[in-house]
């Protein structure tokens, strides 16, 4: 789980090694749009960040309730003290 949510919020490496914007994860393109609304005060992109934003955390939300007995059964097999 830890792995899944690392990738996925990675930021720096993408933006380092990717020339093509085309290329970007999610995570950029949500900043930039961001940073857009701001700069131009555009309300409309800032609808577009937010609706992003819940799209890119659905499929993390999927693999929590996908993986979730796997996450309980390690946490508490960490617990037993013997």
């Amino acid at each position: 789980m830890f792995t899944i949510v690392a990738t996925r919020n990675n930021y720096f490496l993408p933006l380092i090694m990717l020339k093509d914007a085309d290329w970007y994860p999610l995570t950029i393109g949500l900043n930039q749009w961001k940073d857009q609304a701001s700069t131009a005060g555009g309300q409309a992109i800032q609808n577009l960040v937010i609706t992003g934003s819940l799209i890119t955390i659905i499929p993390l939300v999927i693999a929590f309730l996908c993986l979730q007995k796997y996450w309980q059964s390690g946490l508490a097999a960490g617990a037993v003290k013997e």
